[in-house]
């Protein structure tokens, strides 16, 4: 089975940021790792974001999973369907504007001590 990285960058509404990743942390993350193909979940906060000829908002919190399957897309599918459910319950906290999620596989890796 391949592997895929699948990166969300969301955001809160203004005032809910400490309720959003209360949900985050404590509801949604183990949520969405019980589903399958789903190996991993890992949550960070944003420090820099850099967006290019775009009007972007400012995204708060990378959440990156790693998933296992032979396409990314029908388990995304799978957790958007599911995601509002009881099985995943939403937050209200959580403004879907301007929300990226992005998949994708890797073809290259180097570390610094491979490099002379």
């Amino acid at each position: 089975m391949a592997r895929f990285q699948y990166t969300v960058l969301s955001h809160s509404y203004p005032g809910q940021e400490e309720e959003f990743i209360r949900w985050y942390t404590e509801q949604h993350l183990p949520d969405v790792v019980r589903m399958p193909g789903v190996v991993s979940a890992r949550l960070f906060r944003m420090d820099f974001q850099r967006v290019y000829d775009l009007d972007a908002p400012q995204w708060t919190l990378m959440t990156l999973y790693e998933l296992e399957g032979e396409h990314p897309e029908p388990i995304i599918d799978a957790l958007k369907a599911a995601s509002g459910s009881a099985v995943m319950p939403s937050c209200d906290a959580l403004d879907k504007s301007g929300m990226i999620q992005a998949a994708g596989h890797l073809i290259a890796a180097l570390d610094k001590a491979e490099v002379s």
